[in-house]
């Protein structure tokens, strides 16, 4: 990922409409497989000249930022969020100037977003895990390069609690 000047990275859509600034080290780069994440990436894939979500296991990869670092920078008014069903509190967001898959929002309080790794351009920080991995494709052969898991591990959820501690901490100073 390529970092300005200050260490932040940009993320990308394809057309390069759509900009996001992200800040500071991510909390966690991961790979989920759960039924939603396929979902979603199969209906993001199927919007008329979309890029590939999807690895080609299941998986989906995002890089977590915590809100607070995380700003979109250009194309706002572009972004369409997309549900995978009525009252999730997910949103699939997506650049329609090119059905770029751009990151996961959520309408309640959860203090992180989910940008999707694909958008980042150059080196990217390692995968530290794949996780929702008993939802794989049946066929699907998950790769052994990284520590996986059935579900969200203690220490998928303790990277999460980590990251809203020093927010809070953060808003106190």
């Amino acid at each position: 990922m390529p970092e300005t000047s200050n260490g932040a990275r940009i993320a990308r859509c394809v057309c390069g409409s759509v900009a996001f600034r992200c800040s500071g080290a991510p909390i966690v780069c991961v790979v989920c497989y759960c039924d939603d994440c396929q979902l979603g990436s199969r209906r993001i894939e199927a919007l008329p000249g979309a890029s590939p979500v999807m690895d080609v296991d299941g998986g989906t990869a995002y890089v977590m930022y915590r809100k607070d670092r995380f700003h979109c920078t250009a194309g706002a008014e572009l972004l369409k969020a997309h549900k995978v069903r009525d009252g999730s509190a997910t949103n699939r967001v997506v650049a329609v100037c090119c059905h770029s898959a751009m990151m996961l929002s959520f309408d309640d309080s959860k203090w992180w977003v989910s940008v999707y790794r694909p958008r980042f351009e150059g080196a990217l920080p390692p995968l530290q895990m794949r996780v929702c991995t008993r939802f794989k494709p049946v066929a699907a052969e998950v790769p052994k390069d990284v520590p996986s898991y059935p579900g969200f591990p203690a220490k998928f959820l303790a990277k999460q609690l980590a990251a809203r501690m020093a927010m809070v901490l953060l808003a106190r100073e």
